[in-house]
Parts: structure tokens; C-alpha cells; sequence
């Protein structure tokens, strides 16, 4: 008896059109690329965005593999730095803050590490005991748009064109 009360109903749902997800993932897919072309989101290759730890703030502007970097340190009154610059890359990022300070700073998903020495010239960009030296900086944003807008511990923009 419950079998033949099921076997319609069976015979029902086989029937009817199943949902085709190609729409959902044509949407999906639509929504993300107005989002990069508006500058919510960037592509997972691009660096560009905001980076942070604690007080301490960075920003790439632009899209791979050129970007424009500004970094601002502070670890209180007289004790900062305030950089701006280039870097370049795909994967780690080639920085050139001017005046020889270049080195490498190494991208490990959304975390940016500088090097535990950088050269002596990236020193000129700081005040007190302050320092460029081992850095490492979090993702907090990935839109290229909110990064010239990050302001720098002196108030003044660090990505600006």
C-alpha cells in the first residue's frame, strides 16, 4: 500500500526540471568581475591593497607587476617611518623606496615579510630608532581604490599618483 502511494510521487519529482546551476555560477561569475572592474576585489595574483600590523600600515597601488608602495611605521612620538616608492612582482615584490633602498620583500598568500635587514639607505626614511627591519604586514584590504587613500602616520597620503 506504501509503495503505490510513493510511486507516484516518485514518478513526479523525476519529471519535473532539475535546477541548472550554470545560471547561479554565470551570475556568480558576472557579480565578481563587476567587483574587480569597480575595485572591490582584486584578482587573487594582484598584491595590490592595503596591508597592516598593529599601527604599522603598507599600500600597493596599481596592478601587477607594477605597483606603487607606501609604508608608514610607527612606534610612537619620534619613532617612525614614512617611505614611499615602486615595487614590482607577481609573487615576491622587487621594492625600490628610493635613495638605495631596495630590497625584496616576500609575499606568502596575504602576508607581506621584509627581510630582516634591509639596506642601510632605507634608514634615511625613518626617525629615532625606528626601522624597516623585519616587517610583516597582513592583508586587510585587497581594492587598489581604498589603498591611495590609506594616510600615512604624518597624515599624508602614502599611495598617491
Amino acid at each position: 500500500m506504501i509503495r503505490a502511494a510513493l510511486a507516484p510521487l516518485l514518478l513526479l519529482a523525476a519529471c519535473s526540471p532539475a535546477h541548472d546551476t550554470r545560471d547561479d555560477d554565470a551570475a556568480g561569475r558576472a557579480l565578481e568581475a563587476a567587483a574587480r572592474d569597480a575595485g572591490i576585489v582584486g584578482e587573487v595574483a594582484e598584491a595590490s591593497g592595503i596591508y597592516a600590523a598593529g599601527e604599522d600600515r603598507l599600500c600597493l597601488a596599481g596592478t601587477a607587476p607594477r605597483y606603487r608602495i607606501g609604508v608608514s611605521v610607527d612606534f610612537g612620538e619620534g619613532q617612525r617611518c614614512i617611505a614611499h616608492g615602486t615595487a614590482k612582482g607577481r609573487g615576491d615584490l622587487a621594492i625600490d623606496l628610493g635613495g638605495g633602498c631596495r630590497f625584496t620583500a616576500t609575499r606568502n598568500g596575504d602576508r607581506l615579510l621584509f627581510p630582516i635587514r634591509t639596506p642601510a639607505a632605507c634608514a634615511r626614511s625613518c626617525q629615532g630608532r625606528a626601522t624597516l627591519d623585519t616587517l610583516t604586514f597582513d592583508r586587510l584590504s585587497e581594492a587598489s581604490g581604498e589603498a591611495t587613500r590609506l594616510r600615512g602616520a604624518d597624515g599624508k597620503l602614502l599611495c598617491a599618483d
